[in-house]
């Protein structure tokens, strides 16, 4: 598939991720392959996001923010924060790292889920592999039954991934770089390291375009 955005700065980027986190490419690789035997993916998400206004909507909202029309994208636990407010994402891209059953409610009311398997998500791909159906199926690197659209939290993977399939513009509410949302799952340290990591990544991604706004 020919993409709408250019990720070739990205490699690097996932090189310095995999020395700082002590990432396994081969462990990557075997996640690969596992996720495209257990999971079928089941249409072209292009066709929702090509030339749209898009909205991605992450683990840091709050109560009190707006969430503005286009087409909705939840990043993983975020999608909890839609359910609340009696919203149905058009997509929740997820790593099953949030809550998962309101995932698996999205998913049947109608929205899209996109899975995303790396090296320590194994146990849980197993575990949902019957529960959620996925349009998309992403992984760290590029494989032959995959999407690899760059980025490594759920949310600047969803920014990345609108605007490989030519998403018209992308807003972006509750991304706070500074702390861990509501919405993020379990507190770790790891996840604070990786919210620098998601602030490096959608700063890049607004150097490259000019259809990223931060709300």
């Amino acid at each position: 598939m020919q993409l709408s955005f250019r990720i070739d700065w990205w490699w690097p980027f996932q090189e310095e991720i995999n020395s700082q986190f002590g990432f396994s490419k081969s462990r990557e690789k075997v996640s690969s392959r596992l996720i495209s035997r257990l999971y079928k993916p089941k249409g072209n998400l292009s066709k929702l996001l090509l030339n749209n206004t898009v909205t991605i909507v992450g683990a840091g909202i709050t109560e009190n923010e707006i969430i503005p029309e286009g087409v909705l994208i939840a990043a993983d636990g975020a999608v909890s924060a839609c359910l609340k407010r009696n919203l149905i994402p058009d997509v929740v891209v997820t790593d099953l790292d949030g809550y998962l059953p309101d995932i698996v409610m999205a998913n049947k009311k109608g929205s899209e889920v996109i899975v995303h398997g790396h090296g320590d998500n194994l146990s849980r791909l197993f575990e949902f592999s019957t529960k959620i159906h996925p349009i998309s199926l992403t992984t760290t690197y590029p494989s032959n039954n995959t999407d690899c659209w760059g980025g490594f939290t759920d949310g600047d993977r969803s920014l990345m991934m609108s605007l490989s399939l030519g998403a018209d513009f992308v807003n972006l509410v509750g991304f706070n770089f500074e702390k861990l949302g509501e919405y993020t799952g379990n507190f770790s340290f790891k996840k604070l390291q990786k919210l620098s990591w998601a602030r490096k990544i959608v700063n890049k991604c607004k150097e490259e375009t000019d259809k990223v706004k931060i709300l």
